[in-house]
């Protein structure tokens, strides 16, 4: 570990005088220092015919600030996206009056899944390795690196509840205080008080108000968000049936757009039966799934092309009409 300049010229000085180790380290005890920072001291010097020797001490600043930097990344990843999670989900269960909860929002959520998958592990063992090192060695609470990382996570977190406390109290004189937006502001800070106490704990100022420990809340939070998720949301195999639908509406689209300008066909007056694939101007761009879709005429001129889906909540668009599992889209001939 890092040794400080005061601390070391006190030790120098110390030898120097005549002073034992044992004397030099009650010394220091009494003034505060910790068992570890004291030994380190002592190591850098060695007394010969009277003179103190500066031994060679290899920093761990490098190591440290690369640690340090990790977590407070990982920290960052997995307490961002846990918030991103829980917004979605209060959106979907939520909705606003004229609203409905749509499964579509809550699809895009994966990319905030996947990160907890992998930085929740990641935090829990960096955040127990820290433990044991900073139990074996106190004076690593100390270390300037962690103490300034501590304290941007500290400063971040009290700009969101004075942010959050201000956008809600703009919000309830404006008028437009809902029940979604009160959970929304409450999950906010909740969340950002979490941050603090972490790093305020990081920094030797545990709170007592708090009898779980910040990590844990974290993780639970981040199990909790992710349980939520895959429960609504599905795994791999809810985003396979998807994937396929969406490769259905792709084809359908393609489809209608190419019988609008089909050349096989009187587009003034269009058939009352007809195969779309007959007037499919790529078929190689197409998937099997083409092959699935119907035409109906609506009239002389207008038309619909129709194909079964697996999970229609998952879709949107503007020009899709559903109804159950059927899925159509209209379009006139050009």
């Amino acid at each position: 570990m890092a040794v400080t300049p005061e601390l070391s010229d006190y030790v120098q000085a110390a030898l120097r005088r005549g002073d034992t180790p044992d004397a030099i380290r009650a010394t220091l005890d009494k003034a505060g220092w910790t068992r570890t920072e004291i030994d380190a001291a002592l190591a850098g010097w060695m007394v010969q015919e009277g003179a103190a020797v500066p031994r060679p001490m290899r920093s761990s600043a490098a190591r440290d600030a690369l640690f340090y930097a990790l977590l407070f990344v990982v920290f960052g990843m997995v307490a961002g996206n846990v918030l991103t999670l829980f917004l979605g989900q209060i959106d979907y269960w939520m909705p606003e009056p004229g609203e409905s909860g749509s499964y579509y929002r809550l699809a895009g959520l994966r990319w905030s899944m996947a990160a907890l998958i992998v930085f929740t592990p990641a935090f829990f063992f960096l955040d127990r390795s820290d433990g044991r090192a900073t139990t074996a060695d106190p004076s690593r609470r100390h270390g300037k690196i962690r103490r300034w990382l501590s304290a941007l996570a500290m400063l971040i977190a009290v700009i969101t509840l004075l942010g959050d406390a201000l956008f809600l109290i703009y919000t309830w004189l404006d008028g437009q205080v809902t029940a979604r937006f009160l959970v929304k502001s409450l999950t906010v800070a909740l969340l950002a008080t979490v941050v603090l106490i972490y790093f305020r704990e990081d920094r030797g100022l545990r709170l007592a108000a708090l009898p779980v420990p910040a990590n844990a809340v974290l993780v639970g939070m981040a199990a909790l968000a992710l349980g939520l998720s895959l429960w609504i949301i599905g795994g791999p195999g809810q985003g396979q049936m998807e994937q396929r639908d969406r490769w259905r509406i792709d084809d359908l689209r393609t489809l209608a757009r190419d019988v609008a300008v089909c050349d096989v066909i009187d587009r003034t007056t269009l058939p009352e039966t007809l195969d779309p694939m007959t007037c499919a101007r790529n078929p190689s761009n197409l998937t099997g799934y083409a092959s699935d879709v119907t035409y109906r005429r609506i009239s002389a001129t207008e038309y619909e092309l129709c194909i079964e889906v697996e999970f229609p909540p998952a879709l949107s668009g503007y020009d899709l009409r559903v109804d159950g599992n059927r899925v159509c889209v209209w379009r006139e001939a050009e």
